[in-house]
């Protein structure tokens, strides 16, 4: 049945899944897609109560789920039925108990099972001369609007396991905290659910698929605040092969060479733990982590020449005076890093984008992306096509996994199957020194979003 033949009754209008997932899709229980298929989702239209149509696959039957807000903000489950014999019949009984749910008071929703507080990233909690200038762009104006209200119900249901992520988010370390929501949001997208309580590693997702653990870390700007590109073209290739895979390097042996190692606790007995680096060192930078990772990790440099592919083993990279040994996948130890997960894509533009869709923020921004993406997949042309798209277009879609690649690590002692990330591009080094591939239609290289606000000309 289409949308236009369901008769929403007052106060009840229908939810997009992206919405649905941007507000509830936390609250899932990753193992009851074994169970329920879902098929329709609705809200009041405050948004305050929220309701699902579902399909049991054993039984053959309809039924629905309500959500309402706990004391933390968190939308959670509050009432259930099922054993309807048609859709109908569900969504009839689903919208009744939905307007009865809308006037009951808030606290009929409260679960009574965490006093904790709401968690609350935007409120300030430091003066305002150390606030991140990032975090005040983004808490002040129009332009990232969409990113703030899709990271609004998010934080809800974010575990500050260190104590420090929200006074690190809104100072000094806001980009290393993005790259960490970024990631929470993709795995919940993929059908994961975070280990509660585990703050080392950062994250020990789990699925009735199977489990990983993942630490996250980036590249960050010196602490002088002072960072300045190359001029040249020349002097770019070199910053490029050398500088940023240095950096990478640095930041990857730190987390490999700590005394207690992740891999040794017990929660990750038996998975694969993968470390997520972004780099943030530099406004665009993160553009070049791809192949700078790829070529570190592997210490195999791919080229073209005369036409050619030319393979080139690479021992060290070499910066000025610095100089770091290239093949991390063979350094000692690293045998117990499964993968290294990078995605240009990963930042606050991603976040404005998705929101976007999902209908948050003001809707009179107007988002363009552009960027280059893999084209081996036309085998008439198979290299990299430009691509120019309207985010504010109907058609418009895109997935928070959408440009992560996962370099997989040849000499792991537990390898990371490739499945357990959907939709990630996955690399595999092969003896003769060439990359195998296993991308999805379309993965792009990196993207530029350019964000247009009614008083803006702007761009991301």
């Amino acid at each position: 049945m289409s949308e236009q033949d369901i008769h929403l009754p007052s106060g009840i209008q229908a939810l997009s899944r992206r919405r649905f997932e941007a507000l509830a899709g936390y609250a899932r229980s990753p193992k009851i897609v074994l169970i329920i298929e879902e098929l329709e989702w609705y809200a009041t239209t405050d948004e305050r109560v929220i309701g699902m149509l579902t399909f049991d696959k054993y039984d053959h039957d309809f039924g629905w789920v309500i959500l309402g807000k706990d004391e933390r903000h968190r939308f959670r489950s509050i009432n259930v039925n099922v054993s309807f014999p048609t859709p109908d019949a569900s969504r009839a009984e689903l919208f009744s108990q939905m307007a009865t749910h809308q006037v009951q008071p808030d606290e009929s929703f409260y679960q009574a099972d965490d006093p904790s507080p709401p968690t609350d990233f935007f409120t300030p909690v430091v003066d305002g001369a150390r606030l991140n200038p990032t975090f005040k762009r983004l808490v002040e104006g129009i332009k990232y609007s969409s990113a703030r209200d899709i990271i609004k119900p998010m934080m809800r249901f974010y575990d500050d396991t260190d104590g420090n992520f929200v006074e690190q988010f809104q100072t000094t370390a806001f980009d290393a905290r993005l790259w960490e929501l970024y990631l929470f949001a993709t795995f919940t997208e993929l059908g994961y659910a975070r280990a509660p309580g585990t703050a080392v590693p950062d994250f020990i997702f789990t699925s009735p698929f199977g489990s990983l653990g993942i630490e996250a870390t980036t590249i960050n700007p010196p602490n002088d605040g002072k960072s300045q590109l190359p001029d040249t073209p020349e002097e770019m290739k070199t910053y490029l092969e050398n500088f940023i895979p240095m950096k990478l390097g640095r930041a990857l042996r730190r987390k490999l060479g700590k005394k207690s190692p992740y891999w040794t606790i017990p929660e990750m007995d038996g998975l694969p733990f993968c470390l997520a680096i972004q780099d943030f060192h530099h406004t665009g930078t993160m553009r070049a982590i791809t192949q700078a990772a790829t070529e570190y990790v592997f210490g195999v440099r791919h080229s073209i020449e005369d036409g050619k592919m030319k393979i080139e083993r690479i021992d060290h990279h070499v910066w000025g005076k610095s100089k770091e040994r290239s093949g991390f996948f063979s350094l000692p130890g690293s045998e117990n890093v499964s993968a290294v997960i990078v995605n240009p894509q990963g930042t606050l533009s991603k976040f404005t984008r998705m929101g976007y869709i999902a209908g948050f923020g003001d809707q009179r921004v107007k988002i363009i992306r552009r960027g280059l993406v893999r084209g081996e997949h036309n085998k008439d042309d198979p290299g990299p096509r430009y691509f120019v798209h309207d985010v504010s277009k109907p058609d418009y879609s895109e997935s928070w996994v959408e440009g992560m690649v996962v370099l997989h690590n040849p000499n792991a002692r537990i390898p990371l199957p490739p499945p357990l990330i959907d939709g990630a591009s996955h690399e595999f080094l092969q003896e003769d020194g060439r990359l195998m591939s296993l991308f999805p239609e379309f993965h792009p290289y990196f993207s530029e979003t350019i964000i247009l606000a009614p008083d803006d000309t702007g761009k991301a």
